[in-house]
């Protein structure tokens, strides 16, 4: 066993190196945090149980309404029908959100890095699915129309039905929002839990 006094900046750094063969060796082991330890403590920060139980109530929401609209608005779908944006974001986010929550349970650095992924994912997702609103908010409703030889003929739907598909699409585009807010700062706090470094004590 030895030992080395350094001086720097006033102060006295000690460093002793300890054999393997000393008993305290196996009791630093035993000690010391395991690697992840730390940056799983890091992203849990985030509230992950409580990011994924929002991801996934929406995810379920998203769903149920695709199921909905595709059944009433059959055999003429609006553009969110007609595109699935309700079923592949809605599978998106219970994925996700499942993911974040196993987080909580369980401290593996792996998971932290599959819901750094999945919030990328979740992120585009979220965005294409407000472009996909939005664009179906400007377009004329599908069931509103008739086909008439080769040329399409506008029916006089009355105005509620505007405002109820103008209504459910403004929801979404906020629930979006919703869904957009999560992912950022599951992302975020998992950059961060990826970053981190560790500082163990080693043992010669």
């Amino acid at each position: 066993m030895a030992a080395t006094v350094t001086e720097s900046g006033g102060m006295k750094v000690i460093t002793e190196v300890i054999p393997q063969t000393d008993p305290r060796a196996a009791q630093l082991d035993s000690t010391a945090p395991q690697p992840s330890s730390s940056q799983v403590k890091g992203f849990r920060k985030a509230q992950p149980k409580a990011l994924g139980a929002i991801q996934i109530v929406s995810g379920f929401t998203q769903i149920s309404f695709g199921i909905a609209l595709m059944v009433t608005e059959f055999p003429a779908p609006a553009l969110t029908v007609a595109s699935g944006v309700y079923f592949w974001i809605g599978f998106l986010l219970v994925s996700s959100g499942s993911v974040l929550v196993e987080t909580e349970r369980r401290e593996s650095i792996w998971l932290v890095k599959v819901c750094y992924i999945i919030s990328g994912l979740v992120i585009l997702a979220t965005l294409a699915a407000m472009i996909i609103h939005s664009v179906e908010m400007g377009q004329d409703i599908p069931w509103c129309s008739i086909l008439e030889g080769n040329k399409m003929t506008l029916l006089n739907c009355s105005q509620s039905v505007y405002i109820l598909s103008h209504g459910i699409n403004s929801v979404f585009i906020l629930l979006c929002l919703l869904e957009l807010c999560t992912a950022i700062a599951a992302l975020v706090f998992g950059h961060k839990a990826m970053k981190q470094q560790d500082y163990t004590r080693m043992v010669l």
